[in-house]
């Protein structure tokens, strides 16, 4: 397949783009699997953004348009936000107005100025289910997943139900954890990147003694288990099993991969001299583990297979992989039972 970008997935197809040229005056999104492009969808060039999301349980993929002239020379003055079902590009919801595209934070939206700011604008937050706009109260939205988002500021936050709107816990609620300074405050700082899918990682600091970050459930708010050391790396989301892989650096060096779910807690710990994931899905964790590719068993963290091979960049939920290749733009793809061929 042939895209100039493709490293997501949402259902049952990975999802890319294809800028425009060739007489092209479109950006195009597309919906592609080892069968078939399954759709798409064409938008102004203006404003790239997709936001991979569930709409009433299914998933989806939520896309931006705008009004502005496709040669460039015009003002962007509208921004809209559109929800298709991710296998045939059903319209589901939208097109609901939004300032300007996501963070990677979810859905959650917000004006980009050109000129750096102290205090960037609060961002618009979008019901998954309906696209409509939910009044978050004091504070901003600061991250969304799948119908649950964390709102309030970095120290006072709630988890909220964006379709209802009623709160599901807050930071006041929160025990402090064992080994955590008495006097050690709850804070939200997206330290594992903007996704961190069904789970959220929050810091208690005291400010003088080392922090001690635990990794909670949005939904619940229930501790899923301690989380030590550095971020070494954004958090890889396997979003069919709900597990989220955390990689960080422990005080020796070493990359610690741990991975959770929520409702589950800690699935399992391993620890490497290196360790980088390259992706997540069908079943299996991909990394290079000290200079070596590996196949990982997201259930209980055995590993599976190892040697001197490409790792995929995206995996769907049948355990299809997308490989990329030696020629820009154009990558591999792989069913379980062997090669698929490219394009």
């Amino acid at each position: 397949m042939s895209v100039d970008s493709a490293q997501a997935e949402a259902g049952t197809v990975f999802l890319g783009s294809v800028f425009p040229g060739n007489g092209r005056a479109d950006l195009s999104f597309y919906g592609f699997n080892a069968a078939k492009t399954a759709w798409r969808v064409d938008t102004n060039p203006s404003c790239v953004g997709t936001v991979v999301t569930e709409v009433n349980g299914e998933p989806a993929v939520v896309i931006l348009d705008s009004d502005a002239r496709t040669d460039g020379q015009g003002p962007v003055s509208v921004v809209v936000a559109t929800a298709f079902a991710a296998d045939d590009a059903e319209v589901l919801w939208g097109p609901t107005r939004v300032p300007g595209p996501s963070a990677g934070s979810g859905l959650i939206f917000t004006d980009t100025p050109k000129a750096l700011t102290a205090d960037p604008p609060p961002g618009v937050l979008l019901d998954a289910d309906t696209g409509a706009v939910v009044e978050v109260g004091t504070g901003t939205a600061l991250y969304e997943h799948h119908g649950t988002a964390l709102a309030g500021s970095e120290t006072s936050f709630s988890a909220l139900d964006t379709g209802s709107g009623n709160i599901l816990w807050s930071s006041a609620d929160l025990r402090r954890p064992a080994g955590a300074d008495p006097e050690a405050a709850v804070r939200f700082t997206g330290a594992y990147g903007p996704s961190t899918g069904g789970i959220v990682v929050l810091e208690w600091d005291a400010g003088d003694a080392e922090p001690v970050p635990v990794a909670y459930s949005l939904r619940s708010g229930e501790e899923l288990g301690q989380v030590p050391g550095e971020p070494a790396a954004a958090a890889a989301v396997d979003e069919a099993t709900g597990t989220v892989l955390l990689t960080s650096e422990a005080r020796n060096g070493s990359r610690v991969l741990r991975a959770f779910r929520p409702g589950a807690g800690l699935l399992w710990r391993k620890s490497f001299d290196e360790a980088r994931v390259s992706s997540i899905g069908g079943g299996a964790v991909f990394a290079l583990l000290n200079g070596v590719a590996a196949r990982i068993d997201v259930e209980s963290g055995a590993i599976l297979d190892t040697g001197d091979a490409r790792l995929p960049v995206s995996v769907l939920p049948n355990g299809t992989a997308l490989f990329p290749t030696r020629k820009q733009s154009t990558f591999a793809l792989a069913v379980p039972d062997g090669p698929a061929g490219n394009g």
